[in-house]
């Protein structure tokens, strides 16, 4: 397994299909995947600032941030 495939196994279980192509192998194949991670990235830090504003810290959400933050790492070196 590349590293690629090693990372997203890693990711959340309801993003993966039943034996079709997952959507972030679609996004990647597509060219599409930058802008998804980088979008997701904003939308999970978006969602943690309320945290210093109310109740909870989402560390759920920190790790999707870093989560998808390695993927980008990887593509760019594959590049």
């Amino acid at each position: 397994m590349n590293n690629w495939q090693t990372l997203k196994q890693q990711g959340s279980e309801h993003y993966k299909s039943s034996g079709g192509i997952e959507p972030i192998d679609l996004y990647k194949e597509g060219g599409l995947f930058h802008d998804y991670a980088i979008t997701s990235i904003i939308k999970y830090a978006y969602r943690n600032r309320k945290a210093f504003k109310g109740p909870y810290i989402s560390k759920e959400d920190m790790a999707k941030i870093r989560h998808l933050t390695e993927l980008l790492e990887v593509l760019y070196e594959s590049n």
